[in-house]
C-alpha cells in the first residue's frame, strides 16, 4: 500500500502530532507499505529519506503552509503516484491562522475526483468562549472546516470517540473509527536503570507515587487538589514528578504545600528511556484530569505501556473503554476524597495493584498500541460499522 501522510508537524519540529506522525510513518513502513510524508519543515532542513525495515519514508517539504502552491504540488504528485491520503488534522497546524478553509475545500474536491481520502481528527475546532470573543469567529470557521473534511472522506478517524459528538451528522457514507494515540515512550528498560532511579527517589522501603506530564495549568490544579489528601492518608509515601516542567512544579509545591514537597523528587525534561525507567520505578501513577481520562492522553498511555498501575479521573470526555477494559482505577473528576481513597487502597493492597497493572498493560496492547493502529488503518474494506 502507498500512503500520503499529510501533517502540519514532523520531526525535527517538536510536538505531539509530529511525534505521532513519525511513529505512524515508521510503523506503516515496517509493515511493508510505502509512505510519503507531506509537511512544512524549517528551511534549513534538507529533504529527508528515513529508512525503516528496508523501506524508505520520503519526506516532502511543502513550499508554503498548505497554501495554493502546496496544494498544486500534492495534487500533481498524487496523480502520478496514487495512494491513500491520510490527513493528521489539527486546525491550527494548517496555517492561515487556523482558518484554512480553502485547503479543506480542495481536499474535498480531491476526494470527489476519486482519491481515497481519510482524516484523523486530533482536535475538531475551538470552543466558543465569552472570555475571548474575537476567537468565536475563528471557532465558526473551524466548524465549517471540520464539516467540510467530514464530507471529504469516506473514513474518519478520531483520537477519542467523544469527537463524534462534535463532528455532526454525515451523509451516511462515512465510517467513524477511534484511533487512540499510542505512547512514544519506549517499553520498560533494563532493571539497573530502574533501580538507580528508585534509589534516588525513595528512602528505605517507602512506596513511590508518580505523575507524568507537562504540568500545564489544568492538570497542575488537579494535582494541587489531590496531593494533600493523598499525603494525609499515606504519610510515608514518596512522590516522583516526571516530565518537562516537573522541577518548576516541585519548586511551586515548596511554597504551596511544603509538607508534600519535602517528600517529593522531580526529574525535569529527560529522554524516553529515562521516562520509561522512572515510571517503572513507581508503585503507582496518579493522572488526574479535570475533564476525565480519554484515549488522547499519551501521558497515561506511557504508564500503561510500561505496566504501572494507574489512578485517574472520569469526566465528561471519558470514553466507555476505560470502564469496560478495567485498564485504570477511576475516581470522579473533582472528588479529591474518592481519588485519595482509591490511591491509598491500591498502595496498601499489593495484589490489587499488581492486577490493575497487568490489566492496564493488556488493555494497552489490545486497544491503544501502534500495532492496533496499523491493523485498523490497513483494513481495506469500506463500509458503515
Amino acid at each position: 500500500m502507498t500512503w500520503h501522510l499529510v501533517t502540519g508537524e514532523f520531526p525535527p519540529d517538536c510536538g505531539g502530532v509530529g511525534d505521532y506522525s513519525a511513529d505512524l510513518a515508521q510503523a506503516l513502513a515496517a509493515a511493508g507499505d510505502t509512505v510519503h510524508v507531506w509537511t512544512v519543515r524549517p528551511p534549513s532542513e534538507p529533504p529527508a529519506v528515513l529508512a525503516s525495515s528496508g523501506t524508505g519514508i520520503v519526506v516532502h517539504d511543502l513550499p508554503d503552509r498548505f497554501g495554493e502552491r502546496s496544494r498544486s504540488a500534492m495534487e500533481a504528485a498524487w496523480e502520478a503516484t496514487p495512494g491513500i491520503v491520510l490527513l493528521q488534522y489539527v486546525p491550527n497546524a494548517l496555517g492561515a491562522r487556523g482558518a484554512n478553509l480553502p485547503f479543506c475545500m480542495w481536499l474535498r474536491r480531491v476526494h470527489r475526483a476519486g482519491a481515497d481520502v481519510r482524516v484523523m481528527f486530533h482536535e475538531p475546532y475551538f470552543y466558543f468562549t465569552p472570555i475571548r470573543p474575537w476567537r468565536n469567529a475563528l471557532a465558526i470557521v473551524q466548524r465549517v472546516m471540520a464539516a467540510t473534511l467530514v464530507r471529504a472522506a469516506d473514513t474518519i478517524y478520531m483520537s477519542t470517540e467523544t469527537w463524534s459528538r462534535y463532528l455532526g451528522p454525515t451523509d451516511g457514507r462515512q465510517r467513524f473509527q477511534t484511533l487512540p494515540i499510542p505512547s512514544s515512550i519506549p517499553s520498560p528498560p533494563g532493571r539497573a536503570l530502574v533501580d538507580g532511579y528508585r534509589t534516588q527517589i525513595a528512602r528505605h522501603e517507602s512506596a513511590v507515587i508518580g505523575h507524568f506530564g507537562t504540568y500545564g495549568d489544568h492538570v497542575r490544579g488537579e494535582l494541587l487538589d489531590v496531593l494533600p489528601a493523598i499525603g494525609t492518608l499515606l504519610p510515608h509515601v514518596r512522590f516522583a514528578f516526571v516530565g518537562a516542567r516537573s522541577k518548576e512544579f516541585l519548586d511551586d509545591l515548596k511554597t504551596r504545600l511544603p509538607d508534600v514537597a519535602a517528600r517529593a523528587w522531580a526529574s525535569g525534561r529527560v529522554g524516553g528511556a529515562d521516562v520509561a525507567a522512572l515510571l517503572s520505578a513507581c508503585d503507582l501513577l496518579i493522572q488526574p484530569y479535570p475533564d476525565g481520562i480519554t484515549t488522547r492522553r499519551t501521558s497515561t498511555m506511557a504508564g500503561l505501556k510500561n505496566g504501572v498501575a494507574t489512578v485517574t479521573t472520569s469526566g465528561e470526555l471519558t470514553e466507555r473503554i476505560w470502564t469496560e477494559s478495567g485498564a485504570v482505577a477511576l475516581a470522579p473528576a473533582g472528588d479529591q476524597s474518592a481519588f485519595a481513597a482509591t490511591v491509598a487502597r491500591l498502595i496498601n493492597d499489593t495484589g490489587a495493584r499488581g492486577a490493575l497493572a497487568a490489566a492496564g498493560a493488556r488493555a494497552y496492547e489490545r486497544h491503544f498500541s501502534m500495532p492496533h493502529t496499523i491493523a485498523m488503518l490497513r483494513e481495506a474494506s469500506p463500509g458503515i460499522p
